[in-house]
């Protein structure tokens, strides 16, 4: 199973200014521009120390002092051992032993596998490398843990890539030279004008609701990386619909920049880009393209260009981008639990009225399906209102109980989920609600899928960075809760859970359609013994959980002229959910206080 670490900045409450440190493609064409990379992990300033046992800097090379940094052509490394790994690439470009081929003034290239990190990059340092890009077997974000013993004698950087960037840059090798840059930005070129995708408010929804939307803000954070200063300065955002045709253009006009001068365009400063809303909206996809221009050549043009697609469609709300199909993509699959994970996605709509959840999507892996077979496994599909006090991340009472940032959440529907086979493994499903769920305006929701399985993960699409969205918003895009914990901030990056909302217009739903039945339970409070009272009789299945949505129990029950009794004694105090399904699918749901 993948382990990939959380994002440890649980609170963000505006735009960071980020380290200058980037890693891009500087040739041939199709591979330039900066990529998401990770580091050592635990260690203080960036590429790391040797006090805490991760790996050193070249004398002289401090990526913390600007303009620092090294170019140079990529080697893939080469030990000599035979054979391929599970992922299809050699073993002896896995850097495991001393390297046979000559890496002198390269940058390594090594396929992460089966050897410490640190063992890869003193190999490829030995054979001449000036730094290394260790390329992930899959699309997560990772840092690289390093030795007490053997890290200090590491003294080059080392990165560590997604797969697909991985895969890009190993194919355009074999097609001739391919040139890298890791380092320090500030000053290294005259005019480069740029920012990062981090910095970018992007689409909220790459799946978005036709019935609902009605535009959205955009904003970024900009940086004079150069050390030439910048008085002409322009960035155009400009949005096409699904015919082609430009439907948006907003260009601001920049203050004069000094080198390392940093320019916020946001609602509520003297820049920032008019709101993106129209009259009406073509069912399709749209594409936002934010365009820099610092008025002369961009040394380093790299990260001038970013575009971001959103789909307007009928049915599907998602962060992660949807198909053809309407249905929510999945290509990376983060998991890092030992007991219980909970996967999820925040909703808030001014309009959410409109719409009625009917299913929800999702898609669900186990990363060695011999050994850990996905199928008839239990999971939960929880839908929470999310009521605490706190209105945004950046409200002093947001925190205040540790590990418990959701404490006011109060589940209003449950679902389980048993894949068939273990065929389903990371293949998209759709579940139906047993009835509509018609939303509320303005209300906070959490839409999570939970496991107890620590060998089952849920899927994420790792080509979207919603970190701008969470810093500007100051609210949740994707949290998770893993074991005792919620994270606000979710996996490196604030990728993108592939959960999606079947959400239909709420008029095209008849309230006949609905299969809940009327009941009650007393006495509420209760300390050990409450009775169901329902207009049924027969037999029931009752699902008992408490207010994070963890499963206290699942069991049978017999309604007797209408009713039934429940021992809750072992329970401790607090707040339960009883969801009581009948056997003509009909839901009743009580709220249950245990003193």
């Amino acid at each position: 199973m993948k382990k990939i670490l959380l994002s440890l900045l649980l609170v963000a409450s505006a735009f960071v200014s980020q380290s200058q440190v980037v890693v891009a493609g500087v040739s041939p064409a199709n591979i330039q521009g900066s990529y998401d990379f990770g580091t050592q992990a635990n260690c203080g300033a960036w590429p790391g120390e040797t006090d805490d046992g991760t790996w050193g800097v070249l004398s002289n090379l401090d990526f913390n002092v600007s303009g620092t940094f090294i170019q140079a052509e990529l080697m893939l490394i080469e030990d000599g051992t035979a054979g391929t790994n599970p992922q299809g690439n050699p073993i002896s470009q896995e850097g495991c032993f001393p390297a046979t081929n000559d890496l002198t003034g390269k940058i390594a290239v090594i396929w992460r596998n089966s050897c410490a990190f640190v063992d890869k990059v003193i190999n490829a340092q030995d054979a001449g490398a000036v730094a290394v890009i260790i390329l992930n077997r899959v699309d997560d974000g990772l840092s690289m843990l390093g030795n007490v013993t053997t890290g200090p004698l590491a003294t080059i950087p080392a990165v560590i890539l997604t797969n697909t960037v991985g895969n890009l840059l190993v194919n355009e090798m074999s097609n001739g030279p391919v040139e890298m840059f890791i380092g320090n930005k500030l000053g290294a070129y005259p005019n480069d004008l740029g920012t990062f995708p981090e910095d970018i408010l992007i689409p909220p929804y790459a799946g978005a609701s036709s019935v609902t939307f009605n535009g959205f803000d955009l904003a970024m954070q900009m940086y004079n990386y150069g050390s030439a200063v910048q008085a002409a300065a322009t960035v155009v955002a400009t949005i096409t619909d699904p015919t082609a045709a430009v439907v948006y253009t907003s260009t601001v006009n920049l203050p004069v920049m000094p080198s390392g001068d940093t320019v916020y365009i946001v609602n509520g400063n003297p820049e920032f880009f008019d709101p993106f809303s129209l009259p009406s909206y073509l069912p399709g996809t749209y594409t936002l393209t934010y365009t820099l221009d610092a008025g002369v050549v961009d040394d380093f043009a790299f990260d001038n260009v970013f575009t971001y697609d959103f789909t307007l469609n009928p049915e599907t709300i998602s962060r992660a981008p949807i198909d053809a199909s309407n249905t929510p993509t999945s290509n990376t699959y983060p998991s890092n639990s030992n007991t219980e994970y909970q996967s999820c996605m925040f909703y808030e709509d001014p309009n959410a009225s409109a719409l009625a959840v009917e299913g929800v999507y999702f898609s669900a892996y186990s990363d060695s399906i011999a050994t850990y077979p996905l199928a008839g496994e239990e999971i939960n599909i929880n839908f929470y209102l999310w009521n605490d006090a706190w209105t945004d991340l950046s409200d002093p009472n947001f925190g205040l109980v540790a590990n418990d940032f959701f404490a006011d959440i109060q589940i209003v529907d449950f679902i389980q989920y048993y894949p068939a086979s273990d065929a389903e493994n990371g293949v998209t499903q759709y579940v139906e609600l047993n009835d509509p769920l018609f939303l509320s305006d303005n209300q906070r929701y959490l839409i999570c899928l939970q496991t107890f399985n620590n060998q089952i993960a849920f899927g994420y699409d790792a080509g979207i960075n919603y970190s701008g969205n969470q810093s500007i918003t100051a609210m949740p895009n994707s949290p998770v809760f893993v074991d005792d914990t919620w994270y606000t901030g979710g996996w490196n990056g604030t990728s993108a859970s592939s959960i999606g909302l079947r959400a239909i217009d709420a008029t095209q739903v008849s309230v006949t359609e609905l299969k809940t039945v009327e009941g009650s339970v007393y006495p509420n409070p209760a300390n050990d013994v409450v009775t169901i009272s329902i207009e049924a009789s027969g037999s029931a299945n009752l699902i008992v959980s408490d207010v994070s949505g963890k499963l206290v129990f699942n069991d049978k029950i017999t309604l007797v002229n209408g009713q039934t009794t429940v021992d809750i004694n072992s329970l401790e105090s607090g707040v339960y959910i009883f969801n009581v399904t009948l056997e003509t699918g009909e839901t009743s749901l009580f709220n249950v206080v245990k003193k």
